[in-house]
């Protein structure tokens, strides 16, 4: 398949009053046109972050300090901010957590989508407004003309996500990328968000990066998942060779700790999240791993391909 985009070696620090955050400790990612990946992991590993850094959002006190993001060959971190403009929305669009703090409180929802479809098609007023309609209806909203004459604040939460979604496909993007799409939804909204998503993308053959804390949720949604902790990704694959046969440490856990209804107790992961103002030295899960070896606690393991398109970063893998 080919390349659409290739993050090489991505480091971003926060520098507050207690110290230096590095949030993200040299990801490296691909994903292929027309491919969905889920990127997942606990809260506060990075994958936020990573979001971000791929369509250059972050905030202060961060910084991206060195790595390459290359879209379609070009690398993102070259551009100017003018340039990164003509990035953002039309060949990347970004579906926030939260979509009643995505959208504008002030602007009705017709104005708001108007407003992005001639940001990203460079087209009239007028234009754009005739194509609102549309854009609505292609997101599974009913009762048009009432929701052009909105406030985000008049709609359900799975209201204003279609809404959001709406704009981000104005552009017709190569990529889209989903924030915690559905965790502010209810569960009975959940499942058709997601399904909405992989419709669009499928229908407009873009890329989908689907950032997630649930397993389950990308397990059925994605193709490949990458496992992500302490600002590193840790393993990538395929969804079945990832779930069938997980080869870091922490992958394992994350999966033993899922419930299922022949256990009685939950699994849980001994040891706490590394503090990343001072991060272990060496690999970063070494001080909650039961299979740490010689090297672990000095040097940090680079992602190896161990199977097929199957790869990972450890030195003792499980087999």
């Amino acid at each position: 398949m080919e390349t659409l985009l290739n993050i090489q070696d991505l480091r971003v620090n926060f520098y507050t009053y207690r110290g230096v955050v590095k949030a993200l400790n040299g990801v490296s990612l691909i994903i292929n046109k027309g491919e969905s990946v889920g990127l997942v992991g606990e809260t506060g590993c990075g994958k936020s972050v990573s979001a971000r850094a791929i369509i250059k959002l972050i905030d202060f006190p961060g910084r991206i300090e060195s790595g390459k993001i290359y879209l379609d060959g070009r690398d993102l971190l070259t551009l100017s901010e003018s340039q990164m403009k003509y990035v953002r929305g039309r060949q990347i669009s970004f579906i926030f957590q939260e979509p009643k703090k995505g959208l504008d409180p002030t602007s009705k929802i017709g104005d708001q989508i108007e407003e992005a479809i001639r940001i990203a098609r460079s087209i009239s007023k007028k234009e754009a407004r005739d194509i609102v309609p549309d854009i609505l209806k292609q997101v599974g909203l009913a009762d048009i003309d009432r929701i052009m004459k909105s406030y985000s604040f008049e709609l359900s939460g799975g209201m204003a996500q279609r809404a959001m979604i709406g704009m981000a496909i104005c552009g017709r993007p190569k990529l889209i990328i989903a924030d915690e799409p559905t965790s502010s939804l209810d569960v009975s909204v959940q499942a058709q968000i997601i399904r909405l998503l992989d419709q669009l993308a499928e229908k407009f053959d873009s890329s989908l990066l689907l950032i997630t804390h649930d397993l389950g949720l990308a397990a059925e949604n994605c193709e490949k998942i990458a496992v992500m902790y302490a600002g590193n990704i840790v393993e990538f694959g395929p969804v079945e060779k990832v779930f069938n046969n997980p080869t870091h440490p922490y992958t394992r856990g994350l999966l033993r700790a899922l419930p299922t209804p022949e256990s009685d107790t939950l699994f849980s992961i001994p040891g706490m999240v590394p503090d990343l103002i001072f991060p272990p030295p060496g690999c970063r899960f070494s001080t909650r791993c039961e299979r740490k070896g010689d090297g672990c606690t000095t040097e940090f393991p680079p992602l190896v391909e161990f199977d097929k398109d199957h790869f990972a970063a450890c030195f003792y893998p499980c087999f």
